[in-house]
């Protein structure tokens, strides 16, 4: 599994599990949320960003479910 580029800078396994749960959270359907997974999980390379895969994210699930793409899109965790 690639390694991503965290906002702090540390480098963590990409989780498919963790990127569906952010897209149902955001109210997208099981069925499109497990799509955008598999077609983003699939372009994930080692050392990009999670903005990158955030934007990805974001056009993917925006082709599909737009107000949910709206709510993932504006969601910014807080930095610890």
């Amino acid at each position: 599994m690639a390694k991503v580029k965290k906002r702090s800078g540390a480098m963590k396994d990409f989780d498919k599990a963790k990127l569906k749960a952010s897209l149902k959270k955001a109210g997208a359907k099981e069925e499109h949320a497990a799509k955008v997974v598999g077609t983003v999980s699939a372009r994930v390379r080692e050392g990009m960003t999670t903005a990158e895969v955030k934007r990805m994210t974001a056009t993917e699930i925006r082709k599909l479910d737009p107000k949910a793409a709206q709510k993932y899109e504006t969601f910014k965790k807080p930095m610890k």
